[in-house]
């Protein structure tokens, strides 16, 4: 069911999580460890809500076209003010940044061209998995962040050893695990909805 209210307590807290997002991206930039936490922290936050929101939407009938069409932008926002400063320092490559974000793009284009024709996408499976792991692997990368300035600061160990290497571990799953779910959403979109750019009946 669509709700009319524009709103509600799922919009207002998509709402939020956009106004929070460039703070996210300069926390990120700082060098400071107390900086680091606060950055994976808020990060955790904004991404919990992507969650949350959805969650109370449907829970409570409160999902509204306004929503809809407010998360996405809302998810796509997150991505852009995470992965830019993390290319930045060094922590991800440049076509993994141009991949996921063109992807987003063409997405974003595919939604609109969509709602020309009468037509709303809402998040698919894949697609949604696709975002969790990829909030997985920015908050990974924000755990290595604290874990060096950590070690700057002198802790060690073989058990602060094995935690880095973990960590470190994870990112390099969760990455190659995001470069297919990025490829394999897109093409699972275009094929749900191939009515719209074929002419044909799906």
């Amino acid at each position: 069911m669509i709700a009319e209210k524009r709103f509600n307590t799922p919009n207002a807290i998509t709402v939020a999580r956009i106004a929070i997002t460039p703070f996210v991206a300069w926390l990120i930039l700082q060098d400071g460890l107390i900086e680091r936490w606060s950055a994976f922290w808020i990060f955790a936050a904004a991404a919990t809500s992507d969650v949350v929101d959805g969650r109370l939407a449907r829970g409570n009938e409160e999902v509204t076209r306004f929503g809809q069409l407010l998360d996405p932008i809302a998810d796509k926002l997150l991505v852009l003010v995470t992965f830019l400063p993390l290319y930045g320092l060094g922590h991800l490559p440049l076509w993994f940044v141009l991949l996921v974000l063109g992807r987003d793009f063409a997405m974003t284009a595919f939604r609109r061209y969509a709602l020309s024709r009468g037509e709303l996408i809402p998040a698919r499976s894949l697609g949604k998995w696709k975002t969790v792991i990829q909030n997985w692997l920015v908050g990974s990368i924000l755990v290595v962040r604290i874990n060096e300035s950590t070690t700057d600061r002198g802790v060690g160990g073989a058990a602060w050893e094995g935690w880095e290497a973990y960590a470190g571990t994870v990112v390099d799953v969760t990455f190659w695990f995001v470069v297919a779910l990025t490829v394999l959403s897109l093409l699972d979109y275009l094929h749900a909805y191939r009515a719209l750019w074929t002419g044909r009946t799906a």
